[in-house]
């Protein structure tokens, strides 16, 4: 009986230390919703110090880094979690946009690339390789990622606005305009402008 009381005792710790480790994390979510990055960091690194090898905490936390343009630390989390899980898409996507952001172009269209090779069905993952080619000067290459980001999700404006920019570019201005105006219809802020601009 007493053996029985111990292991129902042990257990209930076990129970209730997960449950606080739960807390951690959730905390750290909790804060990054509110926009809190700084404070979020902290508790992810608390629970980080116990449970290093929870990938979506670690993600997580290079996610407030991006926030705070504290790139470094940012890739240096979304490689660790690469290296724990080697599918993992989202942090491919992250490091395509943080390289993006720092004008990497070619290191985004890499890590956006690595995204598609995973799951060719991610819209993001396309329409990141497309913006990135299209700042390269691919003209093809960017055309058909939007395409593609399109042809997978057909309500995203942003890759409709892009691709008639590209459009535009090509003096296509029919088929460029037909785009800008689905992205404004899709409450893309910029469609407005560029179709008063160009479209009327």
């Amino acid at each position: 009986m007493l053996k029985s009381i111990q292991i129902l005792l042990l257990v209930g710790v076990m129970v209730a230390g997960v449950a606080c480790g739960g807390g951690d994390t959730n905390k750290g979510d909790d804060l990054f919703a509110k926009g809190n990055y700084k404070a979020a960091i902290e508790a992810y690194s608390q629970y980080l110090e116990s449970n290093a090898a929870d990938v979506k905490t670690l993600y997580n936390r290079g996610r407030a880094y991006q926030e705070l343009k504290m790139s470094d630390l940012a890739e240096k989390d979304f490689m660790a979690v690469i290296q724990m899980d080697e599918k993992n898409v989202n942090a491919r996507l992250s490091l395509a946009k943080l390289f993006y952001s720092k004008s990497l172009y070619n290191k985004a269209v890499l890590w956006a690339e690595q995204a598609v090779d995973i799951n060719e069905n991610n819209s993001q993952a396309h329409f990141l390789a497309a913006r990135a080619k299209h700042q390269l000067g691919y003209v093809d290459g960017a055309m058909e990622s939007y395409s593609l980001a399109l042809k997978i999700n057909s309500d995203f404006g942003e890759a409709y606005l892009y691709r008639g920019a590209l459009k535009l570019h090509q003096g296509k201005k029919a088929s460029a305009c037909e785009d800008i105006r689905k992205a404004q219809a899709l409450n893309v802020k910029e469609a407005e402008a560029i179709k008063n601009k160009y479209c009327n």
